[in-house]
């Protein structure tokens, strides 16, 4: 699949529009590289959505039906850390037949917390457990693939590491080719 950043780019602006009129009076901000002029063809799509208090348990209610409006989805998977959190959520997403490259990373916050990063990020009781390890180690391998591709061999095989170890598999002998194909086939069964 082609890495046209004028895709991507198109993506976004899609999602910051559909977003911020599915929530009137919120806020869609592009954060990470893409906000930083140093975006890659492989770099994804990180956002920040601010909405009113009184809209956020039904904005993440609804999300995967808001989302869905726009293109179909591939995965939704609310990060375990925030799960449970009454104003933050951080949400990963894969759009089908979008690079695995650009998924979009969405972090929800309810107003009052003026965009606080760290907002109940030592608070065990916003923590839940929904999580599939098996989809946290594939997108540590595509971020590993990433990493070889920007020459960050180091970066790449820690990512590697960190797969194996939520998938419970012993390192294979060999480059990180040979890895990510051994974690894929693991993955995969």
């Amino acid at each position: 699949m082609a890495l046209d950043v004028a895709v991507r780019d198109e993506l976004l602006e899609m999602i910051r529009s559909h977003l911020g009129a599915a929530v009137p009076g919120s806020e869609v901000l592009v954060r990470g590289s893409l906000a930083e002029d140093r975006a890659d063809m492989y770099s994804d799509i990180d956002l920040l959505w601010e909405v009113p208090d009184d809209m956020f348990a039904s904005t993440v209610s609804e999300l995967s039906a808001t989302l869905e409006r726009l293109r179909p989805l591939a995965t939704l998977r609310f990060d375990p850390d925030f799960q449970c959190s009454d104003r933050r959520r951080l949400v990963f997403i894969r759009f089908v037949g979008i690079p695995l490259f650009w998924r979009v990373d969405l972090d929800i916050f309810a107003a009052s917390v003026g965009r606080d990063p760290d907002y109940d990020r030592d608070n065990v009781t916003a923590r839940g457990s929904d999580w599939s390890l098996t989809e946290g180690a594939l997108m540590n391998v595509v971020a590993a693939v990433k990493a070889q591709r920007r020459g960050q061999t180091q970066l790449a095989n820690g990512l590697l590491a960190r797969a194996e170890e939520r998938v419970g598999i012993e390192p294979a002998c060999g480059d990180s080719e040979v890895r990510m194909a051994s974690l894929v086939t693991a993955i995969a069964s």
